[in-house]
């Protein structure tokens, strides 16, 4: 029988999560539960300084999101500049990270992303339950992501592996993060779309 984590959605729970194909930049490394409940990073993972800016940078944005707008209630045309602000901030902060030398095992994977979890393939087979920490970096902005997973499934495709996981734990802030970058998939899948349908 399966454990079932204090975080870990339910079957029909993960059928509602909308899902969208990506590219992303990733490494991982394996962990025990105890690691992963407790989000307890492995030193394999520790944040380049690039990283860590553009996390602070996030969560500064996130803890001031209400103020903004409440300020757009008021004033229109300040809520507009300083969102203008904020993304020259975040175009700065992601040509940063593209001119730091990427980690050794960072790769670039074709995954299958929801609010819930991801899949991807590998070469590597993971075992059923077993549980893994991934540094994700969401392009194109390099936003970077740190998140402990737990391996629902793991069957071989022809000469690889595709391997599911079910975020564990996952912050409010990163859950955030991740349905944002979602929607933009969403929108730019739509507007590739003739007539924009």
């Amino acid at each position: 029988m399966q454990r079932k984590s204090p975080s870990q959605p339910s079957i029909n729970e993960r059928r509602d999560y909308f899902r969208v194909e990506d590219t992303v930049l990733m490494r991982y490394h394996a962990v025990d539960q105890n690691s992963a409940l407790a989000n307890h990073l492995p030193p394999q993972l520790k944040d380049a300084p690039g990283y860590s800016l553009i996390r602070e940078l996030l969560s500064i944005e996130q803890e001031h999101s209400k103020f903004l707008r409440a300020i757009g209630e008021e004033n229109r045309s300040l809520e507009a500049y300083l969102k203008g602000i904020n993304k020259k901030l975040d175009l700065i902060a992601g040509k940063l990270i593209e001119y730091e030398e990427p980690a050794p095992d960072q790769q670039q994977y074709a995954i299958t992303l929801s609010e819930g979890g991801l899949s991807f393939h590998s070469m590597t087979e993971h075992a059923h339950d077993s549980y893994m920490a991934l540094q994700l970096t969401l392009l194109p902005n390099h936003i970077p992501l740190t998140v402990f997973c737990r391996v629902i499934n793991c069957s071989r495709n022809g000469d690889d592996f595709v391997t599911a996981l079910s975020f564990v734990q996952l912050k409010d802030a990163d859950r955030q993060i991740i349905a944002k970058h979602i929607m933009q998939l969403q929108l730019a899948e739509r507007r590739q779309q003739p007539n924009g349908l």
